[in-house]
């Protein structure tokens, strides 16, 4: 009877101490998204084509403290980073650039993933989720085309247009290059596209005819203001131009000056 109380009592202590061992229900490492002055952290609007920081900072479970192995990070079909690490703690910033070529969309998303794994192949993930704002604005840039003696004008190839002579009431003759075509709008078509969505849109009407020259600068008073606006879609660009003024700098008409911008 005294072995079978005693076998009896190592079986309870056995027990007890079983159920005092405590389980680790979550073993994985911890992820948080970094917060330095700067950095996306989630929910912001950006713009495209411009550089933004962010980062993440990673740790070992405060448990079972297992070092950590592997950090990833992507963006959509992106990987920004693919590297071993080792320790407990390990701390990333990046840069990151949003650019779509392709697409107009006024708004998009995205997201920052980032992953971290330890030795024993626990993993853990933080996302930054951003909105992405396409509707990228159109920041004007002057235009000069100079005709001199007669021979062509210089500063159109660039925009597919050519100006190789005069009109025989002495007006400019601005016509296509091979491969682009010109198109005519109203004055106000200038004030009113003002993003490169309001500009592929006005481009891709159907209704969108093309012309055969831009015959409406005077190349015989000395000086006119113009508020002309023309456009063309050559190597697959499409530009926006407005005709401010021109300047004569001889009697004959072969010396003159067309200013103006282009978006």
């Amino acid at each position: 009877m005294k072995k079978l109380a005693l076998a009896l009592v190592c079986l309870i202590s056995a027990a007890f101490f079983a159920s005092c061992d405590p389980t680790i229900t979550n073993p994985e490492p911890t992820i948080a998204i970094l917060s330095d002055e700067g950095c996306l952290i989630g929910g912001e609007v950006v713009d495209m084509d411009v550089v933004y920081p962010f980062g993440f900072i990673a740790n070992s479970n405060p448990q079972t403290q297992k070092e950590l192995s592997k950090f990833v990070v992507i963006c959509g079909s992106i990987t920004l980073c693919d590297t071993a690490i080792s320790g407990t703690d390990f701390t990333y910033k990046g840069e990151i650039v949003f650019s779509d070529v392709e697409e107009r969309d006024i708004v998009g998303s995205a997201e920052i993933v980032a992953t971290v794994t330890d030795v024993a192949g626990n993993i853990a993930t933080a996302t930054i989720k951003v909105d992405i704002n396409k509707e990228i604005a159109l920041v004007p840039k002057d235009f000069t085309w100079n005709r001199h003696g007669g021979a062509p004008a210089t500063g159109l190839d660039v925009f597919g247009l050519e100006w190789n002579s005069n009109t025989k009431d002495v007006f400019a003759n601005i016509k296509p290059m091979d491969g682009a075509v010109l198109y005519e709008f109203e004055p106000d078509v200038w004030e009113n596209t003002n993003t490169q969505l309001e500009k592929a849109e006005l481009f891709n009407n159907e209704q969108l005819v093309g012309i055969e020259a831009f015959r409406k600068v005077s190349c015989y008073y000395p000086h006119n203001d113009y508020d002309f606006v023309i456009g063309t879609t050559y190597n697959g660009e499409n530009y926006l131009i407005h005709i401010t003024a021109n300047e004569l700098h001889d009697f004959k008409g072969t010396d003159v000056t067309i200013y103006g911008q282009y978006k």
